[in-house]
């Protein structure tokens, strides 16, 4: 979980609940209320559709979640981790559960999520799944040079854009490096100089 107070501690007990109940799958919380403005709703909206349409996959939770240990076993090889959790378990856990989450109240001071990195945040989950991106944006590529035939409209932006895409999501997937993972935790030079 997160610990700037958005993932809800009281929350805690059905994520519990429900790995107890069935313990062989992880279970991710699904943010089912959200508080931000309309903008963001909008722009939340459109990173799920886009990721749905490119990837075959709906990512509806973050980080919040309880693992087995397996499927830690699992993750901890995998070097997207370093660049996107949810895209990760996404990909690599095909059984998940889902407990129902609203998003909580910031403990401390604004979000320090700018447009700028909300949208890498939302291309790095959508990079872990990078082939099936390329596949799939060949597929709409083709499509609508067949469309430009038939129809009198000019798909040839429609075109470039999905390209220029595709470009950027190979980029962003750079970001998944298993050194870093690796080593992440050198990041931590000191824990007491995290708590003073």
């Amino acid at each position: 979980m997160d610990g700037d107070g958005e993932d809800r501690p009281v929350e805690i007990k059905k994520l519990i609940s429900e790995i107890t109940q069935k313990p062989e799958n992880s279970v991710v919380a699904k943010r089912i209320k959200r508080s931000e403005g309309p903008f963001f709703q909008f722009l939340y909206f459109m990173h799920k559709l886009i990721t749905l349409i490119f990837t075959g996959k709906k990512v509806n939770f973050g980080n919040y979640s309880c693992l087995t240990k397996k499927d830690v076993a699992t993750l901890s090889s995998k070097a997207s981790l370093w660049s996107s959790y949810s895209g990760t378990v996404k990909k690599y856990l095909k059984v998940l559960n889902e407990v129902e989450s609203i998003r909580g109240k910031r403990y401390y001071g604004p979000s320090k999520m700018s447009l700028f990195r909300l949208f890498i945040h939302s291309f790095s989950i959508i990079a872990v799944f990078k082939y099936q991106v390329l596949f799939r944006s060949a597929i709409i590529v083709i499509v609508l040079k067949y469309l430009n035939i038939y129809l009198s409209f000019n798909f040839i932006f429609f075109q470039i854009l999905i390209i220029i895409f595709c470009i950027i999501i190979f980029l962003v997937s750079t970001r998944e490096k298993k050194e870093d993972l690796i080593n992440s935790q050198n990041n931590l030079n000191s824990i007491k100089d995290i708590t003073h």
